[in-house]
């Protein structure tokens, strides 16, 4: 978090910039994703008996994904210092143009099926949508920060009328232009799925080796791995490729974190926190090389093993086990991809031993014989 304020004074430099809203996009990402992700299949078994405190945990949890953008743009307001109301505004800005809530016109004699009453009047009716579009949601979220420091700067701020005219100028203004550049942004998330559909296309072993590769670095940059899996319909051996480039991308982490970080940063990464190393990363893109190298070796086993996922199991790797359970454990709530299984035995091989040998030994030559980078480039605290 930034010492000084953040009002004119402040003196608003590109890395500061860059990196505070990659830090903020990282936590924001995580607070959505991780609690459902992590007691995903730990409750399914109470929800499925249909304990009350269960599938109203359990909605609460999905729930926490679209609020995903409302989260980052409040995380980033926080790195850089900002006031509350700044906060908020930010917050407000990026949750309402990122496609996590959508709203659509209804014609009069539309009944809700929450409320169960019917309109009388033409209205508008929101939903939730998922998560949105991350990257988008990065976009407006440094939008608004400019917005704000330029306020602050050459007006001197909104004074007595902030209360007013900043949620209005920022959060109504930025959230408006966030929602007018959404779709052109959303061709570039497009445009990744396209890329990793493709490596779907080829041959079996090198369709693996690409797709683990893919998510490897993926995992480790703003762009959502489960959106993409999503979007793509990622199953099959291409979904437990993306998993175990997670998983590699993990272990190469973890060896470097013990070393350098404070014990809750390396249980934080173990437990998904991986995004939360985006900094470090960008700071050193080569260990990019390291994360794909690892995961081109695990990769090997899901093909020859014929180890198999579903969309909903592709962008987790070791996060709450969801691809590991996935392959072992039919996801019978998924009946659009009934998948085969492997067993225990196989599964721990493939999602444990392999990638955890293939990330010490590639990040021993990386470090030692290469001396590409070293473990005190992966200090972080998320």
């Amino acid at each position: 978090m930034a010492s000084a304020v953040f009002d004119g004074s402040y003196e608003l430099k590109f890395k500061d910039f860059f990196f505070k809203v990659l830090s903020g996009s990282a936590q924001g990402i995580l607070i959505g994703v991780l609690p459902s992700a992590v007691l995903k299949y730990v409750i399914r078994p109470f929800v499925q008996s249909g304990m009350g405190w269960a599938v109203d945990l359990s909605a609460i949890l999905t729930l926490f994904s679209s609020l995903i953008p409302m989260l980052i743009g409040l995380a980033i307001a926080m790195q850089f210092n900002m006031k509350s109301l700044d906060v908020g505004v930010m917050a407000i800005a990026v949750g309402v143009a990122c496609g996590s809530i959508k709203w659509a016109s209804v014609p009069a004699g539309f009944k809700n099926p929450i409320t169960g009453v019917t309109t009388t009047s033409p209205s508008t009716v929101y939903m939730a949508a998922g998560a949105g579009d991350v990257i988008n949601a990065m976009i407006v979220a440094a939008i608004g920060v400019l917005v704000i420091w330029l306020i602050a700067k050459y007006l001197g701020g909104f004074g007595s009328l902030a209360i007013i005219l900043s949620p209005i100028v920022v959060g109504g203004g930025v959230g408006l232009i966030g929602k007018e550049i959404a779709p052109y942004v959303g061709e570039v998330t497009t445009w990744i799925g396209k890329m990793v559909q493709l490596a779907t296309d080829l041959q079996p072993l090198p369709m693996t080796i690409i797709i683990a590769m893919a998510f490897a670095v993926i995992i480790v940059t703003p762009v959502s791995t489960v959106g993409i899996a999503l979007a793509i319909t990622l199953s099959g051996l291409g979904s437990a490729a993306a998993g175990v480039g997670i998983v590699a991308t993990t272990v190469v982490l973890l060896v470097n974190s013990i070393r350098v970080n404070k014990v809750g940063t390396t249980v934080a990464i173990f437990l998904g926190a991986m995004k939360g190393m985006m900094p470090s990363v960008f700071k050193k893109p080569v260990m990019l090389f390291s994360f794909m190298v690892a995961a081109a070796i695990s990769a090997l086993p899901i093909s020859f093993l014929n180890v198999q996922g579903t969309p909903t199991s592709a962008g987790f790797g070791w996060i709450g086990f969801v691809s590991p359970i996935q392959s072992v454990v039919r996801d019978v709530a998924d009946k659009a991809f009934q998948t085969n299984t492997i067993g225990v035995i196989p599964a721990i091989l493939v999602w444990a031993i392999v990638p955890i040998i293939a990330g010490i030994v590639v990040d021993l030559l990386f470090t030692k014989v290469f001396k590409l980078y070293k473990p005190e480039d992966f200090k972080q605290e998320i």
